[in-house]
């Protein structure tokens, strides 16, 4: 078997696991420990730290001891937390982020080892997340399920579980190390990248708990895992279709495109009402995303060093792991008006596109 279908395994697995439960701690914190929203998005917010020195330990793990063994160390760790969050939900939760946080530095690292062009790399990328996004089309609607019917005890203990079925598909992953150089120093040109970079992470933030928060409010719960349904369905059919296409086409024209069909999709948020008017926007929401998401990966990668690509990962994960949690917390804090809500999210989308047109170099 190829490494990168090894991996794009690996993907479904663990982002099946993750995603039954990840969606829903926000959910859990208000309902079951009667924890106020804009506390619950604060907390979203301190996990800020957590998610920075992840992502960096996951990076420089990648390179000093192996891509194979960082991302087994991360499983174990990531699994063992998220069990003790039965004991205390809001303190084991944000250790069960940081080792996922240094498993996604290092699988980044990994699939980027893959493919020496920009054009492979967002195939391999692509590849990777149709896995994941198998995971993501189901994960969220069994989470919603047993979370109405049997508890938020219950999910934490299945994806616990299912988690560490990864372990023997990674152990025959090879072990790939990059230098044990401690400090470096990112190119100008990656430096440029994450400046819009940071602002799509908070886009793609919003398909969490902002998301969850609003629909459950406006519609239900189960809704909001349906709609995940159909966003992770539609990358597991399409997503090598559009790494097909877009592959042709100037690639920071394509990442330009991609944040301004997510402008308009988290615009409509606003006026929608109908549980059909929301699942056709979730489908403009999905294709920008199939856009965005693994061209952004391959171009992290292809202006990273390739002895330093985990260090360099790390940086890029540090981005999208603050991006994403202020993003939420943002976005949780705004809850009160829709208007201001969504209508924030579209303006850094377009924000976001124009800077691609501006700044990346490839």
């Amino acid at each position: 078997m190829e490494d990168i279908n090894r991996l794009t395994i690996i993907s479904f697995i663990r982002t099946f696991s993750i995603s039954i439960v990840n969606p829903y701690i926000g959910l859990a914190l208000n309902q079951y420990y009667n924890i106020p929203i804009y506390l619950v998005g604060l907390y979203y917010l301190l996990l800020t730290l957590s998610t920075a020195i992840g992502y960096i330990f996951g990076g420089y793990l990648a390179d000093f001891i192996g891509r194979r063994n960082a991302m087994i160390i991360s499983t174990i760790l990531a699994s063992l937390f998220l069990i003790l969050s039965l004991f205390n939900l809001s303190l084991f939760i944000a250790f069960m982020f940081f080792f996922n946080n240094a498993y996604g530095s290092a699988n980044t690292t990994a699939v980027g080892d893959t493919s020496n062009s920009l054009k492979g790399l967002i195939k391999s990328f692509s590849r990777t997340r149709i896995g994941a996004n198998a995971g993501w089309a189901i994960g969220p609607a069994i989470g919603g399920f047993l979370y109405q019917k049997y508890g938020f005890d219950k999910i934490i203990l299945i994806a616990s579980t299912f988690s560490l079925i990864a372990i023997p598909f990674l152990i025959k992953l090879p072990n790939n190390k990059g230098s044990k150089r401690i400090l470096i120093k990112p190119s100008r040109k990656f430096s440029k990248f994450l400046i819009p970079s940071i602002l799509t992470s908070i886009i793609m933030g919003q398909l969490g708990l902002p998301f969850v928060l609003y629909i459950s409010r406006v519609f239900s719960v189960s809704t909001a895992g349906y709609m995940f349904s159909i966003n992770g369905s539609m990358v597991v059919f399409l997503q090598e279709f559009f790494a097909r296409k877009f592959s042709k086409f100037n690639y920071k024209y394509s990442l330009s495109l991609g944040m301004a069909i997510y402008s308009i999709s988290y615009l409509n948020l606003i006026f929608i009402n109908k549980i059909i008017e929301l699942a056709l926007d979730v489908v403009l929401l999905t294709i920008a995303e199939m856009i965005v998401s693994p061209i952004n990966s391959a171009v992290a990668n292809t202006l990273s060093e390739s002895q330093n690509r985990g260090k360099y990962m790390g940086f890029f994960g540090l981005t999208v792991g603050i991006g994403r949690t202020l993003g939420q917390s943002l976005s949780t804090e705004l809850a009160f008006s829709k208007y201001i809500e969504w209508g924030n999210v579209s303006f850094m989308a377009i924000l976001s596109s124009i800077l691609y047109l501006l700044l990346v170099e490839i």
